[in-house]
């Protein structure tokens, strides 16, 4: 027994020196010490009672050991399900032994963005296979690590303590929060001319009505997740051909600029420019048209990708910036043109109806002039039996100065458009005077 127990000393310290030059110094180091306690508390109990110590003792120290491992794992990493405890546990004598698979942290950057690091001093291989135990990540509450062995995808975990299997790793994470995309859109409206527009786009992975709650993690859906995922893994291939330069991989995160581009060239592409900027259409504005089409058609594509869309615009429509200027000064000229020929047809039309107007006064006082001689005259007729041509001008001037005496024939007619009438009844009183006076 003396034998056994110095042999299981040396082979403790054996490994102890061994685990300071190999790649596997940790596994070694730990089991070194292992043995070494094992050593000790066999030689303290052979000398307390003999082989019945080393049964007493050594083992139930080894069980005690493992017992604590067992009790403090729950407390050392945070886990939301009590269910969770066995992998805890393993995780612990994996890491303890150093045979655990890798450790992830996942956190935001100073500049907000999605950063998962790998925690190098926690050791950890995704292909270790003896004695070998869970990997572990933890994220925040708005964070949802992707797991995936290289060849396969795992699925998105919940936010919070996850635990790895044999070759998992933590390949992104999907932030939950809402966002918000900015992005310039360049577009050729219908009759040719290049414009810029800014678009943006709040959006979320799709949870449905769920809402976040304190003390849970954000909600999400797994289903939209691994469709926004898998449907953002595509290639878009800039210029011509395929050369790796002319390609780029674009993120769930970035599919509402990517879609929300074409479909807001789409749009501008069926109005003129100048249904875009002149002020034709006071009441219908197309900029409000073009964002309620951009909104719906956005949301319904981004449906499909398990992303939801919380609201949409697009800032004032301009021309390109490199011929903005020759572009203004072509529309004023046009838009000039416009109007003086719009003012010209609005005075030609005046002067038309003011004519029609003055044409139809002139026919209605010509009748009323007629129809006024032709009653005195028939009158005077009936009263005399024979009229004079000196009676029938002066009955002529008195019916023109009645007319001319009339409120509206008064302030159209200039003052001194009555003289000639009055010097004319003067005079033909003259002669009526010397014609008397001849007989």
């Amino acid at each position: 027994m003396w034998k056994l127990t110095i042999s299981t000393i040396l082979l403790g310290g054996l490994l102890l020196v061994l685990g300071r030059r190999t790649r596997y110094h940790k596994l070694l180091s730990a089991a070194g010490v292992l043995v070494l306690w094992l050593g000790l508390t066999g030689i303290w109990g052979y000398l307390r009672a003999g082989v019945a110590g080393i049964l007493l003792l050594t083992v139930p120290s080894l069980a005690t050991f493992v017992g604590l491992l067992y009790f403090f794992a729950p407390y050392l990493l945070p886990l939301s399900d009590p269910g969770q405890r066995k992998d805890a546990f393993k995780a612990l004598r994996a890491w303890v032994l150093g045979t655990n698979f890798p450790y992830y942290l996942i956190h935001s950057n100073q500049w907000g963005a999605n950063k998962v690091e790998q925690q190098r001093q926690m050791g950890g291989r995704p292909f270790a296979k003896f004695l070998s135990g869970p990997g572990v990540v933890i994220s925040r509450c708005d964070h949802a690590p992707v797991i995936s062995d290289g060849v396969k995808f795992k699925g998105v975990k919940r936010p919070g303590l996850s635990f790895l299997g044999f070759a998992d790793r933590v390949t992104q994470a999907i932030d939950l929060r809402e966002q918000l995309r900015a992005f310039k859109v360049e577009a050729r409206t219908k009759d040719g001319i290049g414009v810029s527009v800014l678009a943006f786009a709040p959006f979320r992975i799709d949870c449905g009505e769920m809402r976040p709650k304190l003390g849970q993690p954000f909600p999400f859906r797994a289903r939209s997740a691994f469709l926004a995922l898998h449907k953002a893994q595509f290639i878009e291939h800039k210029g011509k051909g395929q050369t790796p330069e002319r390609m780029e991989v674009h993120d769930w995160d970035d599919l509402p600029r990517v879609l929300g581009t074409r479909i807001l060239c789409n749009i501008i592409a069926e109005y003129r420019f100048d249904d875009l900027c002149a002020p034709y259409r006071l009441t219908d504005d197309p900029r409000k048209e073009i964002i309620g089409r951009f909104k719906k058609e956005l949301k319904k594509e981004l449906r499909d990708y398990g992303i939801q869309l919380m609201g949409g615009g697009i800032s004032n429509i301009l021309p390109t910036e490199e011929k903005s200027r020759q572009i203004f000064e072509q529309r004023i000229r046009a838009w000039q043109a416009y109007w003086v020929r719009r003012v010209m047809q609005r005075q030609a039309e005046g002067q038309r109806s003011r004519m029609r107007q003055i044409e139809k006064a002139r026919a209605k006082a010509q009748v009323e002039a007629i129809r006024a001689i032709s009653d005195r005259l028939s009158r005077l007729k009936e009263r005399r039996g024979m009229v004079s041509p000196e009676e029938i001008v002066d009955l002529f001037i008195d019916v023109i100065q009645t007319m001319a005496v009339q409120p509206l024939a008064r302030r159209l007619l200039p003052k001194t458009a009555l003289e000639p009438l009055r010097e004319a009844r003067h005079r033909i009183g003259e002669q009526g005077a010397k014609g008397k006076g001849g007989e």
